[in-house]
């Protein structure tokens, strides 16, 4: 599904490969952020995609609604990581470059916290699936 912008005399179609690169740069320089959270349903959904050559990214979704365009991320953090303020942080990032690359104004931002990771140890500690979605802000 593609975001379009027109105006009288130009149309703009903004993919959804493009608003998840722009959104993945966004998450992957945030402090205590350690990996994306790969899912079973990531994965049936990468090889449907491939069959139409659509890009994604695991962990990461584009839901285009009538008030909104939504991006839900799901993601992987270091021990000791402030969620809260990560959440945040990711919501206000991610939207301020999506007004300035896309000039895209109503974006929604849910962050979902899968794992923690302790530094040094191979195991993710269970975060018990916390979510952080823009209701709770």
């Amino acid at each position: 599904m593609e975001k379009e912008a027109t105006n009288e005399s130009n149309r703009v179609e903004i993919s959804d490969a493009v608003i998840l690169d722009i959104a993945w740069r966004a998450i992957a320089g945030t402090p205590g952020f350690h990996s994306m959270s790969s899912r079973f349903y990531d994965g049936v959904m990468d090889e449907l995609s491939k069959n139409f050559g659509q890009k994604r990214i695991a962990g990461m979704n584009v839901k285009h609604k009538k008030e909104c365009l939504e991006i839900n991320i799901y993601i992987n953090v270091w021990y000791g990581t402030k969620m809260g303020d990560m959440a945040r942080e990711l919501r206000s990032t991610i939207r301020e470059q999506m007004k300035l690359m896309l000039d895209l104004d109503n974006v929604r931002v849910d962050v979902h916290f899968e794992n923690i990771y302790v530094q040094g140890e191979e195991k993710a500690v269970d975060a018990d699936k916390e979510s952080l979605d823009e209701t709770e802000e």
